[in-house]
């Protein structure tokens, strides 16, 4: 399938900068037209969606006169459950894309030629696979381009560096790896790699702007106060985490910037960014439709805290509909004086996980990045929960299946593999618990997917 023109790129460009000068109205009149064409296209295309609405009594007959509130809920648990049923393509199969993320571990490398797959197990500990196709992916730079604050196609490339986790096929990296080359030239910086590597590799790079975890971003900001680097970006993005007041305040310190926080998903790639006016983060409701709900799936008043319901408007190949996601955000019901028309969100309210530092023999501590064990990817691995049981020792808690006797070696290769990058590999004693299941915390009703040695807390 070949992807769109340069000059349908250009189309969904001018479609996107137009919708920013929307009235909030305009702004769910096209939503609800991009949600009707997208629900059509999956009672046609998808047999998962087609079988499971029509349980709940809805059929191609009510597409006119349904709205997205109307539809039943799924999570990521009955999408990979339903993964063949659920794609549009019939190109994909769950057992091949896991087999290829494991053989092909470049972000950059796409599946069949044409397919973006990114992988995820996000807080919740469940393995998840999203793919795009090319008009998707479309839709997914235009967007990109709104988060880069492109106004026009520029005609000179530019400097774009990214600190984060570079070995597989995460959503962030995905990006960076294809970002249009006409218009960027860029710099992977894996955050587990020495900090004096990363110095070395980003000071002779010396980027135009800087995109990353906000602990990265923040890694860096620390060493341009220590002299240790020496760069001047005009633009800097925080990502994967949440932008701590802390966090803020050095790269406002460091690089006389004031960062932009974004927030994305492997679900929804970029679905918010702060505005530059005001620094108040909107969801790009254009291309997305989002609900705030309880518990009980009932929506809540703008203000309360709830679990985020998202439907993807633009991936045809993979459709999100309905997709209830473990973040919890409160939105606000104040107009961001900025002019941007979409919802505005006064909180994230999610929890961030917490580094594991361990001590090596000559007395000194290296720590394991907590987003580089959110995105551990294992074929055949359903879920897992990370246990650190002292300053040398880190525990796996594993659901494991089926074909146990290829997988448990293939869960120790890959942690040799990130413990050797960080030089931890003859300090950690690393141990694999099976397990049926895991439960949440009985306490916070949550799940931890990464539980740090107490006395390092």
């Amino acid at each position: 399938m070949p992807d769109m023109s340069i000059l349908n790129l250009l189309h969904a460009f001018i479609a996107a900068k137009k919708a920013e000068s929307f009235s909030p109205e305009q702004i769910q009149e096209l939503q609800q037209k991009r949600f009707k064409k997208l629900l059509k296209h999956v009672l046609e295309k998808s047999r998962f969606y087609k079988r499971y609405y029509q349980e709940h009594g809805i059929t191609e007959r009510d597409v006119d006169e349904v709205k997205p509130e109307d539809l039943p809920i799924i999570d990521k648990q009955i999408m990979m459950q339903n993964y063949d049923d659920l794609v549009c393509d019939p190109a994909l199969k769950k057992v091949e894309l896991e087999r290829f993320i494991n053989e092909f571990p470049d972000a950059g490398t796409n599946y069949k030629g044409v397919y973006k797959v990114i992988h995820t197990s996000g807080s919740s500990g469940t393995i998840g696979l999203f793919v795009y196709g090319p008009r998707d992916w479309v839709v997914a730079k235009v967007i990109g381009f709104r988060v880069a604050g492109l106004r026009t196609i520029p005609l000179k490339k530019s400097r774009l560096a990214f600190i984060g986790a570079t070995d597989g096929h995460y959503a962030s990296i995905t990006s960076i790896r294809n970002a249009p080359r006409l218009l960027f030239k860029t710099l992977p910086l894996s955050i587990s790699s020495p900090l004096e590597q990363i110095c070395k590799d980003i000071s002779h790079f010396h980027p135009d702007s800087m995109i990353g975890y906000a602990s990265g971003i923040d890694l860096l900001a620390q060493e341009q106060l220590t002299g240790n680097i020496n760069i001047s970006p005009r633009k800097i993005w925080c990502m994967g985490e949440p932008l701590t007041p802390a966090t803020r305040l050095n790269v406002e310190k460091a690089f006389n910037i004031n960062p932009l926080n974004l927030y994305g998903t492997s679900e929804t790639l970029s679905l918010a960014m702060d505005c530059n006016a005001h620094h108040r983060m909107h969801l790009f409701d254009d291309w997305f439709n989002i609900q705030i709900v309880d518990e009980n799936i009932e929506p809540v008043n703008s203000g309360q805290p709830g679990r985020l319901v998202i439907t993807n408007l633009f991936n045809y190949t993979q459709p999100i509909i309905r997709y209830q996601m473990d973040d919890e955000i409160i939105l606000s019901d104040e107009p961001c004086p900025c002019g941007w028309p979409f919802k505005v969100i006064d909180k994230i309210a999610g929890r961030s996980e917490e580094y594991l530092w361990f001590t090596k023999a000559d007395g000194t501590r290296e720590f394991i990045h907590p987003l580089v064990l959110v995105e551990f990817i294992v074929r055949g691995l359903e879920k897992f929960q990370f246990i650190q049981t002292g300053t040398d020792r880190l525990t796996m808690k594993a659901v494991v299946h089926s074909q146990k006797s290829s997988i448990l070696p293939a869960i120790h290769k890959r942690m040799t593999e990130i413990l050797s990058q960080k030089a931890l590999n003859d300090t950690v004693r690393f141990e694999v618990e099976l397990v049926d299941d895991i439960k949440i915390n009985p306490k916070t009703g949550k799940f931890w997917l990464i539980i740090p040695y107490p006395n390092e807390l």
